[in-house]
């Protein structure tokens, strides 16, 4: 699972993620192991010639992505589209008029939610294109927009999550102006299926928030506020922050993308601040994990000590955490996915080449399935594959056990 710092395409992967880093002598994939797959394709298995990004895992090889080019036999329309691999390849965001992008699965992919800007998804027309949250019964084919909260209209809407158990699904939306509210902020928002009830999650602020991630039945939701990471327990109404100093006190730096665990239990985010773990010294962005059980917060380092860590995904049970790591320098050889195991320490390149080596072009925007036994990620990287000659970013699975 993964909160998305979010819709980061292919021109990211070759920019942004165009930083560098050097492989980890333990992180040395097993030619043992299955080898990676690319799963962003045609129906028939064919490769795209767009650029597919933003993969999100359920359980098992479910995952969801964005695809800049039509992938079936539906793709009349030459806008992105969001796509599940689930037991076969299937369309999520077909019969607009618009991009749609940003999909996130539930466990079983049976519900997704995704953005469009399309004015015809759904069966009120709308007269502009505006981004959208909609849901996706694939059960049934149902589609369901989310358009207001307490008869209001959002002006704007993005970054859906759905809860493993595919009930509830928080997104983040800006309400349109009032005389009261001159300049309104993006909040988090929670809504449920079959209820069909809205619930604002985030603190009332002059702040922006951003980036939720919720935890199975949709009970806790974390979410970046202000620079800091917090968690709503949605049953209690209590908020934690968990982007805090080891005194407890605020850290030194902004905090974001949280990646929540199904249980509610453990964080993994983004943060700049350097005085939230020790042994923070690379003055870079870092991936921290907190256990808001214990209220302890474990750093997760690079191989070397000017490697930054970025884009936290932490697995569904909590035990996994996927992350990019790359030479803060800007030198050296290209970022790279990795997985490590909380409890041990065990750390695994993802991102492995056929001959199980690094990567040759940039990979990055890892996300980690229930268990942590799959991790998808997106690369232009030629060498990960057989056969994989175009040039342009593609969404992977690699299995690690």
């Amino acid at each position: 699972m993964r909160t998305k710092q979010r819709v980061l395409t292919g021109l990211f992967l070759s920019t942004a993620l165009g930083v560098t880093g050097s492989l980890p002598a333990h992180a040395e994939a097993d030619p043992e192991l299955p080898v990676t797959e690319r799963v962003s394709t045609t129906y028939d298995g064919a490769q795209l010639d767009w650029p597919s990004h933003d993969p999100e895992m359920g359980e098992g090889r479910v995952t969801s992505f964005t695809s800049d080019e039509p992938a079936g036999p539906n793709g009349a329309d030459t806008k992105s589209g969001v796509f599940i691999n689930a037991e076969s390849l299937g369309e999520v965001s077909y019969g607009g008029d618009g991009p749609s992008y940003d999909g996130a699965p539930c466990s079983s992919g049976r519900m997704v939610g995704f953005v469009s800007e399309s004015t015809t998804l759904d069966s009120r027309p709308h007269p502009d294109h505006r981004p959208r949250v909609y849901i996706r019964n694939r059960s049934v084919g149902k589609l369901t927009g989310l358009h207001s909260y307490q008869g209001v209209e959002f002006t704007s809407m993005g970054r859906p999550m759905v809860d493993p158990s595919c009930q509830w699904i928080t997104f983040t939306a800006t309400l349109a102006a009032t005389d009261a509210v001159p300049a309104p902020q993006p909040r988090v928002y929670r809504f449920k299926f079959n209820g069909g009830t809205t619930d604002l999650v985030s603190a009332a602020s002059d702040e922006p928030a951003d980036n939720a991630s919720i935890s199975y039945n949709g009970r806790y939701v974390a979410y970046e506020q202000g620079g800091d990471i917090y968690v709503r327990d949605l049953d209690t109404g209590g908020l934690e922050k968990v982007s805090v100093a080891r005194n407890g006190g605020s850290a030194n730096g902004d905090s974001s993308a949280p990646s929540l665990s199904a249980d509610g239990r453990r964080v993994a985010f983004d943060s700049q601040a350097s005085n939230l773990a020790p042994g923070d010294r690379n003055r870079a962005t870092n991936v921290f994990v907190r256990d808001l059980d214990s209220g302890t917060t474990t750093l997760v380092k690079g191989a070397h000590k000017k490697d930054y860590t970025a884009q936290a995904a932490l697995s569904g049970d909590g035990t996994h955490v996927a992350f990019t790591s790359g030479r803060i320098s800007h030198k050296g050889p290209a970022p790279a996915v990795y997985l490590r195991e909380l409890a041990t320490g065990t750390t695994q390149l993802i991102s492995a080449d056929r001959s199980g080596r690094r990567n040759d072009l940039a990979a990055g925007e890892p996300s980690v399935n229930a268990d942590g036994t799959v991790v998808a990620f997106a690369s232009a990287s030629p060498d990960l594959v057989e056969g994989d000659s175009n040039g342009v970013s593609d969404i992977f699975l690699r299995t690690v056990r």
